[in-house]
């Protein structure tokens, strides 16, 4: 008897596989042709062999068994789920009585045994704990997953539960199915196959919700908000462990120390660090892999900034502006009017993709507007597409980047991040231009005031995040000529201000390039539109990128106008400064030339320098980070930074040059972190001069 039961237990159940579920594991088309089988009478149940069901179907011997759908087996030459498995799936379910044989091969017993009930999916996904789901998918993917879900906008998490299965959405992400009593890998969806473990992983975290992880049930719950000081303990050993490593080998076991420390529900109360540690992550990951985009002095500068972070929630625990929380979480925005600033399609190293719409507010606050999709996800969606077709506050990113309008209904985080869920966009009948008039200071004509406007925004201040971008309004007095910088492999335009200054700007040098050229060399001589530019640090200098321009409406770079029917046009700026034209009586044109505007470099800024190159060097060399000359060297050049009046970094060099082994890397993320702090205090931006 209690092998019986024990059969039973475990005998395949058809009822529990609903058509959605056999779609989800299938095609609609294969199904409707296992449903005609079916219907024809090509199958039969041939018996049971214990809890396993024997069907033939079209000639085909299936064995159902319980467990996933994956595990079921066909004589047939195909590959995964063919029509006869769905088909025997499908009779069996249907038929008014199921009965197992008393043995493999023998014909059905008279008595029928009732089916165990059908657990409840939602209730499965609960009861999963979460190393069992790491087991199931992999760590890699556990992380992935996690990223996913940050990334999801709100409400972009939609459960639905059945008696058979449980259906979740995440996002543009096709729906994942969890069948009952399937487990983890009975989890079906359309997903790729190199994504589909992440996008499994993530919808189960889905369902079992914030602060439902293992490691978070056995905590005592926290004070929202708060940092703990056990976690900022672990960070701490972390980053120093990644001061050790990070810059010499990079191993992949340190990418899931971290993973595993912002995965934690330990981490919820502190976003802003959370958000280091991930991008701390990803720079390992990338120059393990080798990329170019995997700048030393950046992973340093970076583990410094976060070393520091750690410090100061030591201090500070409850300050919202170092946990982030006042930042991350969106607020609701009275009524604003905005100013488009154009907008930029973009592609991240790492995969992610998307398209990005920046604004004015009336008191000169900037904000912006994102829709985009992870590495791998929803290969459907086209950043440029998406621009013009997904309602954005009810109309297109396109259709309000170069429009004023009013906003009501939305809400934004505290660094100005638009949630693009809510909100409607009404346009304003005043006007762009009418409206970018009416925002005190808005428009510059003046570039050295647009650098000290700059350089206070971008200035770092450990009380917030790092800005990532800020949209300007510029009214250039002249235009130079548009040229390609094959070293760095990017377009070069010089503007010059009212007052005869120069500073040019920079144009990505991917496939656009040649269209931006086209459409800012059709700038004519007599007409002075407004440039609307994009501002963003690199390391100590500030990049300003053209987005659009116009006067009483914007001209979109990255979204032009479709090319007008008529032929006959007047020649270009570019095609004039560019062209030689050999006329009788007429002196040629030639392309004006410009050169970088040399800055003097202080003795004070020339030492930082050094002492951060010394730094970099010393990280690179890894473990205890030995290297009796350099140390040396770092001890004179301590005290040659306190003799130039720079007494506490040269304090911070001198402490690190004297530090034992196991000491050193906090001594060395201190002294970065100070030197850049200096380094930076003054950003530059790239003024240019007219060579004669």
């Amino acid at each position: 008897m209690k092998r019986g039961k024990t059969e039973n237990s475990q005998r395949f159940d058809a009822t529990a596989v609903s058509d959605e579920v056999l779609e989800a594991a299938s095609s609609k088309g294969l199904l409707r042709r296992a449903r005609r089988d079916v219907e024809a009478g090509l199958v039969r149940l041939s018996g049971w062999d214990g809890g396993t069901a024997l069907a033939e179907a079209d000639g085909e011997s299936v064995r159902l068994i319980a467990g996933p759908l994956a595990s079921a087996r066909c004589s047939c030459p195909a590959t995964g789920l063919c029509r006869h498995i769905l088909a025997g799936i499908i009779f069996i379910r249907e038929a008014e009585e199921v009965r197992p044989a008393d043995e493999p091969g023998a014909a059905e017993t008279r008595t029928p045994i009732r089916a165990e009930a059908i657990p409840d999916p939602h209730a499965e996904v609960l009861s999963l704990k979460e190393d069992v789901i790491i087991r199931a998918f992999g760590r890699a993917a556990f992380i992935q997953a996690q990223t996913l879900l940050a990334a999801l906008e709100p409400g972009g998490i939609k459960i639905e539960s059945s008696p058979n299965a449980v259906r979740i959405v995440l996002g543009a992400h096709p729906p994942v199915l969890y069948p009952a009593g399937g487990g983890p890998a009975g989890m079906l969806s359309k997903a790729a196959a190199s994504q589909r473990a992440a996008l499994h992983a993530a919808a189960l975290l889905a369902v079992r919700g914030p602060g439902e992880t293992a490691a978070g049930a056995e905590q005592a719950p926290q004070e929202p908000g708060r940092a703990t000081s056990g976690t900022l303990e672990d960070a701490a050993a972390l980053l120093r462990d990644a001061a050790r490593q990070a810059l010499s080998k990079a191993p992949a076991g340190l990418e899931e120390r971290i993973g595993d420390l912002v995965l934690s529900s330990r981490t919820e109360a502190m976003p802003r660090l959370a958000a280091e540690l991930r991008t701390i992550a990803a720079m390992i990951r990338r120059r393990r892999e080798r990329l170019d985009a995997a700048d030393p002095a950046e992973l340093l500068v970076m583990l410094a900034r976060a070393y520091a972070l750690t410090e100061a929630l030591r201090a500070s625990p409850d300050e919202p502006l170092l946990t982030g929380a006042a930042a991350e979480a969106p607020q609701p925005l009275p009524a604003i009017d905005l100013v488009g600033c154009g907008l930029r399609l973009w592609q991240a190293d790492s995969g992610a993709r998307g398209v990005t719409g920046y604004y004015l507010s009336m008191d000169g606050r900037s904000l912006s507007a994102t829709l985009a999709r992870g590495a791998g996800s929803d290969p459907g969606f086209v950043p440029r597409q998406a621009a013009t077709a997904e309602p954005v506050f009810g109309r297109s990113l396109a259709a309000i980047a170069g429009s004023a309008f009013r906003l009501e209904g939305a809400s934004a985080t505290g660094d100005g991040r638009l949630q693009t869920g809510s909100g409607r966009a009404e346009p304003l009948k005043a006007g762009w231009s009418a409206a970018v008039q009416g925002i005190e200071g808005a428009v510059i004509d003046d570039w050295k005031q647009c650098a000290i406007r700059l350089s206070s925004a971008f200035r770092p201040k450990l009380a917030t995040p790092p800005r990532r971008a800020l949209p300007l309004i510029l009214r250039p007095a002249a235009f130079g000529s548009l040229r390609f910088d094959g070293v760095a492999q990017v377009g070069r335009w010089p503007v010059r201000d009212r007052e005869g200054a120069w500073l040019e700007l920079e144009i990505e040098g991917d496939e656009r390039l040649e269209a931006h050229f086209a459409l800012l060399g059709s700038i004519g001589d007599r007409q002075s539109p407004l440039l609307t530019v994009l501002a963003e640090a690199r390391g100590a200098d500030i990049v300003l990128s053209p987005l659009a321009f116009g006067t009483d409406s914007l001209t979109l770079l990255d979204l032009p106008p479709p090319p007008p029917r008529t032929t006959a046009q007047k020649p270009s700026l570019l095609s004039r400064l560019t062209k030689s034209f050999a006329l009788p009586g007429v002196p040629e044109r030639k392309p004006m030339r410009f050169e970088a505007l040399a800055r003097p470099q202080a003795a004070s800024q020339r030492l930082i320098s050094t002492a951060l190159d010394e730094i970099l060097a010393l990280a690179e060399l890894g473990g205890r980070m030995e290297d009796p000359e350099r140390l040396q060297r770092m001890q004179r050049l301590g005290r040659t930074l306190d003799e130039a009046g720079l007494a506490f970094p040269g304090n911070l060099v001198g402490q690190l040059a004297a530090a034992s082994g196991q000491t050193r890397a906090d001594r060395l993320l201190r002294a970065a972190y100070a030197l850049n702090l200096l380094a930076r205090i003054d950003p530059t931006l790239p003024f240019v001069r007219l060579l004669p």
